[in-house]
This record gives C-alpha cells, sequence and structure tokens, in this order.
C-alpha cells in the first residue's frame, strides 16, 4: 500500500513539475492564458437553473421558494462549478469524463428503466439525433385543431363546464393536462430550426387537448391548459431551462381554481428515431409512450408506483405500446418535472419527431382507455388511488 501511495505521490511530482516548467516558459514568451467570457458562459451553460437559484436563495429567501428540490451538494456547489469550468468534468458524474465517449459507459445509476419495454434503449437519451425527417409518413395529413367542447352558459353570462357524461369520477374534474415545452412539434408539420423541431400552433398541445377530451368522453373529468409558456418566457425574459419553474405557476393556478385536482400529466414529444417512438397494433399506427419519473422528488416512488401499473395495463391493453418507465437523477437533467406535486403527476413522452399529428393521437386515445380502466379497476377494489386524498 505504502508502495502504492509513494507511486502515486512521484507521478503528481512529476506533472506538477511539468506544469511549473511550461507555465514559466509561456511567461517568459510573453504569452498570456486567459478564460474569456465566452468560454465562462460556456460552463455556466451547463449549470442547472435550479442550483443558480438555489445559490441566489442563500441571500435571497424567497427564491428559495423556487427551487422545488436540492441536487447533489457536489452538482451545485460553488467549488464544483469551478472544477467544472476548468476541466468540464461534472464532480461525482463519471460519465462527463467517459460516458459520452465509450456507449457502454451511458448506464448510469444517475438514469435507468424501472421497467424497460421493448426496444427501449438508455442510449436514446445521450445521442445526438439529427434535426431533419429520415422517414416521416403521413407528411401531407392535416389534423384539425381540437377545439374544447362548448359550455353552457347561464342567465348571469358566466360560464359553466358541461357534465361530464356517465361520469365515473362523479362530475368531479380530477385530471389536469399540460405541457411544460407546449411548442414541441413534428417534422409532419414544420422544418426544424436548427436543433428545435418546434411550431407555435401544431404541436404536443393538440394532444394534450386531445386527451382531455378523451378521457371526458370516458367519464374521467379532465382539463387541459391552454397556456403558452414558450411565450410566456419570452415575455418575461427567461431562458427555456425555467419551462418547468412557469410551468409549475400555471398548474398551481388550476389547484387554487380547482381542489380536486389530483392527477398531472406533462405531455412532451420525443426525438428518439421513428423505429424506437413507433408501434402497429392491429393495423393501427401509435407513437410510443415512455412515462419518465423524477428523482429529485423526494417522494419519487409513489410516482414511480403510478407509471409502473399504467404501463403494466397498457402491455395487457396495448401490446408494446409502452418504451418502459424511467427515472432520472438531478445530473441528467431537470430531475423533479413538477412531479412533488402529487403522487399522481408524470412526465409522459408520446412519440417522436419522426411520428404524425394522427398517431399521436392514436396514443391519446389508447392512453385515456388505460387510465380510464385504471381508475375503474381501483374503485372496484375499494383502494384510494395513488393514496388519493379527498381533498387537497
Amino acid at each position: 500500500m505504502a508502495t502504492l501511495i509513494q507511486r502515486q505521490f512521484v507521478v503528481l511530482s512529476f506533472i506538477t513539475a511539468f506544469l511549473f516548467v511550461m507555465t514559466g516558459v509561456l511567461s517568459l514568451g510573453g504569452n498570456r492564458i486567459a478564460i474569456s467570457s465566452s468560454a465562462i458562459q460556456q460552463a455556466a451553460s451547463h449549470i442547472s437553473s435550479l442550483a443558480i437559484l438555489g445559490w441566489m436563495g442563500q441571500e435571497i429567501p424567497v427564491l428559495s421558494e423556487t427551487v422545488q428540490a436540492q441536487a447533489d451538494d457536489r452538482t451545485n456547489s460553488v467549488t464544483g462549478f469551478l472544477f467544472r469550468l476548468a476541466t468540464n468534468i461534472q464532480p461525482g458524474d463519471l460519465r462527463s469524463l467517459l460516458g459520452r465517449e465509450l456507449p457502454g459507459m451511458v448506464t448510469t445509476e444517475d438514469a435507468r428503466f424501472v421497467v424497460q419495454g421493448k426496444g427501449a434503449s438508455l442510449a436514446d437519451f445521450y445521442l445526438e439525433y439529427p434535426a431533419h425527417p429520415r422517414q416521416v409518413e403521413d407528411q401531407s395529413q392535416v389534423v384539425p385543431i381540437v377545439e374544447p367542447k362548448p359550455e353552457d352558459t347561464t342567465k348571469s353570462g358566466e360560464t359553466k363546464p358541461v357534465p361530464v357524461p356517465n361520469s365515473i369520477t362523479n362530475g368531479k374534474k380530477i385530471v389536469y393536462v399540460y405541457n411544460s415545452h407546449n411548442r414541441e412539434s413534428w417534422f409532419s408539420e414544420t422544418k426544424p430550426v436548427g436543433t428545435s423541431v418546434d411550431h407555435p400552433t401544431r404541436n404536443i398541445s393538440l394532444i394534450s387537448k386531445y386527451l382531455s377530451e378523451a378521457l371526458n368522453d370516458r367519464g374521467i373529468g379532465s382539463d387541459v391548459s391552454t397556456d403558452d409558456i414558450y411565450q410566456q418566457l419570452l415575455n418575461k425574459k427567461m431562458h427555456y431551462s425555467f419551462s418547468y419553474a412557469e410551468s409549475l405557476q400555471v398548474v398551481k393556478s388550476a389547484t387554487v381554481k380547482n381542489k380536486e385536482l389530483y392527477y398531472f400529466f406533462d405531455l412532451h414529444r420525443d426525438t428518439a428515431p421513428r423505429e424506437r417512438t413507433t408501434v402497429t397494433i392491429k393495423g393501427k399506427t401509435y407513437g410510443r409512450v415512455l412515462f419518465v419519473i423524477g428523482k429529485r422528488n423526494k417522494s419519487y416512488e409513489k410516482n414511480e408506483a403510478f407509471a409502473t401499473e399504467l404501463h403494466e395495463l397498457m402491455e395487457k391493453m396495448y401490446p408494446e405500446l409502452s418504451r418502459g418507465v424511467m427515472e432520472k437523477g438531478a445530473k441528467t437533467d431537470h430531475g423533479e418535472y413538477n412531479q412533488s406535486l402529487s403522487p399522481g403527476s408524470l412526465l409522459i413522452e408520446i412519440g417522436g419527431t419522426e411520428n404524425s399529428v394522427q398517431e399521436s393521437m392514436n396514443t391519446a386515445e389508447a392512453l385515456a382507455d388505460v387510465f380510464a380502466a385504471y381508475y375503474q379497476q381501483a374503485e372496484k377494489v375499494g383502494k384510494t388511488v395513488s393514496d388519493e386524498p379527498a381533498k387537497r
């Protein structure tokens, strides 16, 4: 052991001496090495917005309310930031050193499949797919924007929601569908700009409206957000990384208006290739579903259990439609996804950029079927769904 330590000390000594000599040579030559502002900006772009809010919150307590969960101290610390600035290595994350160069290293403990569906691959979440279509079907297909059902108007002029037909939820609206990245679109609807495939109206929000209507048609009281999160960020001059913080305020506002809300589905569109995001069942083509759970939510196990039940039921009703249930930690992405709001809160990826609107709507119909069956099954056995409280 002592010999090993001595060898390591000798190696470090040689490296230190070499760096010292090189610094002296460069100084004598009149060269100066400085970290440019662009270098600092590039390094800072990799720091989580929540981490920055956390640092600021130590001096401004009110900002702490915006930070939904504490990440790994090594990731959010000032020393960790300085180390990353100097080395481009994330403290505590070996993947930042080796993982992106070695495909076998991508499956770290920070992101993993809890339940892995057929053909699902963790590598999809570390690869950069080109922002151009390769094989898109039905590009000319135009699906009309789904409008909400008409509302009754009382004599006082106030609007009154139409009662849910054959209501399983006793007329209560318990599901809220929204989009943190509401402008995510498809190659069949828009042309990519850089790495983005977005559209102001022909986007994932269409699928949210369709899912909400499909749930209502099945007796599951549902409401849907019409907020343009992207535009709200632009209006506030906020970075795109604050999308979840902005959508959180939208969801909280909805819960103030309706305390019966318990299930919150944040729909997204994936970027994986078509062969990974598409399945044909009984002659009908669907965009496959992926349930994503954020581990920065301290009670994420409940959300995970809920997602797993939906996945298993979906496998029975629509085999291979689900790609599985994935959990992500603080180092992988946002890592919380507003899921601390409720054990019934999920982030759901539907299809990918190479799917069509119709395929995604087919999936929304199937998802509504699965959730209705899940809810009815829970009611029959007298189970309070996901520990659902009677009131907030």
